[in-house]
């Protein structure tokens, strides 16, 4: 039997998921052949990250990434990776337990209605559990219970106040155990109304109150919802009440606007780079119960390197050792039909450059500081066009990018070059690449055409005081739900051992923001050579403003008026203990605190050295939970072509939205597709 030739184009996390698990048996080379199609020279999509040389081989990443406790296939997949890797001991990264670290401390920020935004400090329990064990999930009745007993330990810390107005959830707890379902939901009714009773005014003064009345109001909106659309029965589809968005759904079960638009919930929506209206209920219920209720170990696990010092370079490595074959600087232009319109005939795959040695093939990775890493920009001295790209100044990842192809395109051909094609390229670069396929196949184009992406921002910056030389006095954190549109920050000085600075120029404290970036213009043809430009200097101009106006809340120390040469008359109000403070009016910021190469830089020019990115081609766009969407997503093999499989965070799982753990998901039902492996995804769809 003619062993089958399986193309896989792109190299994101499903992707290279599918590669993994096809290829997860010694016997594999005696029925399959893999090649792997990559645009430019790094493997890793929108997760991607390199090592820039020419600033102390600083990481720069797509935008924050963070590993949640409960991405069990991921885990279960990195660790079985690490495992193969074989580092020695000692060595950088050397087992998934080094490249991982548990964190617990978050903090969510809210908004007071008169502007300032105050802290709210999660420190969530480890648990004896390993990440990437598997399992079974637990029920929704089960998770009910849990969330009863939490709020009956919250209170049972609280005030006399909250308590009066809460009493009864012990009563609702009791019958919870009992299974009583209508008890429940009649003690949840009054419990709920006796809620209402609290003083809105004393919400805002009262903190402790508020986060109280705000948790049980949450949660026994939640819970009447549940029970009333019948969820705490098998088959517990919670993507039935999709259709709704989630702050509708907990409206329409009782839930106070002071708790609709509180911290918990601008979290969810921060999460996916959503805004209002754009998170469908039943996708957000399912998420934030996994999150909370079945996490491993830590709530969430810190990389300890780059991104795709971490993931993409130890896949490379297990992979290439397999046989798997990797294809870089090839750029998939279109898929074709047969003539029946059944199968894909055709990939066009565009060269963007080649190699001096073909035989030997592009080596990838650069070592810095013994850890197998990769760069920011191509090894140049590896391809035959590599002083003229390098004189360009273009990126071969730019999809609007003005560089011309040096050799004309390839053309893979069905039955000769691949039997079976796995398409891992994003979804928003299907209306570019996929013109015929969204034509033949009308659910394909319905699934494109519903559900949103967005483009992200991130920022990162290298700051000479450490965290509390900033002025935050807490704990290091991952902060969610701040000033838009850099809304998100995590503490990632770890990551500084890993670069290579200066004596006289170590930085001691790195932060990491992120958030959503509104489309102003749709995305255009491919001949509009100044989209990505225009993108970058609005996250640019962005980045410098919300410093401006709003750093000084995180970090008080930045204020200008707080180093600066001539102190205000009027300082800024001191923070609360264990800040952030809020937003200073017009606080200014100090950007000598900035660490820039040049020294004598003054002023916002030291925000220059940083770095800034826009998720701006169609392949780092994130894929949005719109409302009514999920019944629009197709499995794997939904498209209807006999030789075509999808893989991405895009296509229907038992998590339905953008994360590492879904793609990990797509990418597992695609190779039991081809192969039958893995017999098992924890958390799937039936």
């Amino acid at each position: 039997m003619a062993k089958q030739r399986i193309a896989i184009l792109g190299g994101g996390i499903s992707a290279l998921t599918t590669a993994f698990e096809i290829t997860n048996d010694p016997s594999w080379r005696e029925d399959y052949e893999v090649t792997v199609y990559q645009l430019g020279w790094r493997l890793g999509g929108k997760c991607a990250s390199g090592r820039n040389a020419e600033h102390h081989q600083r990481i720069e990443e797509h935008g924050l990434h963070i590993f949640l406790g409960f991405y069990d296939n991921a885990f279960r997949m990195i660790k079985e990776c690490y495992r193969e890797l074989g580092r020695p001991p000692g060595a950088p990264l050397a087992t998934w337990q080094d490249a991982f670290k548990p964190h617990d401390y978050i903090v969510l920020t809210e908004k007071l209605a008169s502007g300032k935004y105050v802290p709210w400090a999660l420190d969530f329990p480890r648990t004896s559990q390993e990440p990437g064990t598997g399992g079974v999930l637990p029920s929704p009745w089960a998770a009910i219970e849990m969330l009863v007993g939490w709020l009956r330990r919250l209170i049972s810390e609280s005030d006399e106040h909250a308590k009066s107005a809460v009493w009864q959830l012990e009563e609702v707890h009791d019958a919870c155990k009992l299974r009583d379902h209508l008890k429940v939901m009649e003690l949840l009714v009054e419990a709920h109304h006796l809620l209402k009773t609290i003083d809105q005014d004393a919400l805002e003064e009262d903190l402790s109150l508020r986060r109280i009345f705000v948790s049980v109001d949450l949660a026994m909106a939640a819970i009447k919802g549940l029970i009333a659309n019948r969820l705490i029965f098998p088959p517990y589809d919670f993507f039935k009440l999709d259709a709704v968005d989630f702050r509708d759904w907990l409206r329409s079960y009782g839930a106070h606007e002071i708790s609709v638009n509180s911290a918990y919930i601008n979290g969810v929506y921060d999460i996916g780079f959503s805004r209002q209206g754009e998170v469908g209920a039943g996708t957000a219920i399912s998420g934030t119960m996994r999150m909370v209720f079945t996490y491993k170990g830590a709530v969430m696990w810190k990389m300890q390197a780059g991104m795709g010092d971490t993931i993409f370079g130890p896949f490379y490595e297990v992979l290439t050792r397999r046989g798997v074959r990797f294809e870089f600087f090839q750029r998939v232009d279109s898929l074709e039909l047969s003539a029946d319109g059944s199968r894909v005939a055709r990939v066009v795959v565009g060269q963007q450059a080649t190699l001096k040695d073909p035989a030997s093939g592009y080596q990838p990775l650069v070592t810095v500081k013994d850890l197998p890493c990769w760069p920011s920009e191509p090894s140049y001295d590896q391809l035959v066009q590599g002083e003229a790209l390098r004189d360009s100044g273009e990126s071969l990842e730019d999809w609007w990018t003005r560089w011309q192809d040096p050799a004309p395109p390839r053309v893979l051909q069905d039955g000769v070059d691949f039997d079976r094609v796995i398409l891992g390229c994003s979804l928003a670069t299907l209306p570019y690449i996929a013109k015929e396929l969204l034509a033949a196949s009308p659910p394909l184009a319905e699934m494109v055409a519903a559900l949103g992406t967005r483009q992200s921002q991130a920022v990162q910056l290298w700051f000479a005081p450490d965290l509390a030389g900033l002025g935050w006095k807490l704990p290091a954190p991952v902060l969610d739900g701040y000033a838009e549109p850099l809304d998100t920050w995590a503490d990632m000085t770890h990551l500084l051992a890993r670069e290579v600075w200066d004596p006289a120029q170590v930085p001691h404290n790195l932060a990491y923001l992120c958030g959503g970036l509104t489309d102003e213009e749709p995305l255009p043809p491919r001949g509009d050579h100044g989209y990505v430009q225009r993108q970058e200097a609005r996250v640019h101009a962005q980045a410098l403003r919300w410093l401006t106006r709003h750093a000084a809340g995180l970090w008080p120390a930045t204020a200008e008026q707080a180093q600066g040469p001539e102190p205000s008359p009027e300082p800024s109000p001191a923070p609360e203990p264990g800040a952030p403070a809020g937003e200073p009016a017009q606080a200014g910021f100090n950007w000598s605190l900035l660490v820039a190469d040049n020294p004598s830089i003054r002023g916002p020019g030291r925000f220059d050295a940083q770095y800034w990115v826009a998720g701006k081609n169609p392949a780092d766009r994130y894929v949005l939970s719109l409302p009514g969407t999920v019944s629009k997503r197709l499995r794997t093999d939904g498209a209807g072509f006999a030789n075509l499989l999808l893989v991405g965070d895009y296509t229907l799982t038992g998590i339905s939205a953008g994360s590492v753990e879904a793609a990990t998901m797509s990418g597992m039902q695609a190779s039991r597709i081809v192969c039958g492996r893995p017999k098992e995804i924890t958390g799937d769809l039936p």
